[in-house]
């Protein structure tokens, strides 16, 4: 099926809706909880904060995607500004958005 960006963000937002997103510093602290599901970045995140969310996330077990969209669109999406990073605490939409990627 592919990447389909516009579904994708979509369901980004619709998850925004539900209160299912983390993003900000909570996201760290829902990492080191392994409340979240699956973390997304944003292709123009700074390397630090990337590789501090990688290493975040490989230590905790939790699965990432890098380099989907850029954070116009995620900001766009969700209608905040200034985010960079994104985490899902839900099942359910954890799998909505796997299959919008795959």
């Amino acid at each position: 099926m592919g990447l389909n960006i516009d579904k994708l963000l979509g369901s980004i937002g619709m998850i925004s809706s539900s209160g299912k997103l983390v993003y900000g510093e909570k996201l760290f602290d829902c990492i080191k909880q392994k409340k979240v599901k699956l973390v997304l970045t944003t292709s123009d995140m700074g390397k630090t904060q990337l590789k501090k969310i990688n290493d975040k996330t490989n230590f905790y077990n939790i699965r990432v995607i890098n380099n989907l969209f850029d954070s116009q669109q995620l900001n766009k999406a969700i209608g905040k500004s200034n985010i960079k990073s994104i985490g899902i605490n839900d099942d359910n939409f954890v799998k909505l958005i796997l299959k919008n990627i795959e």
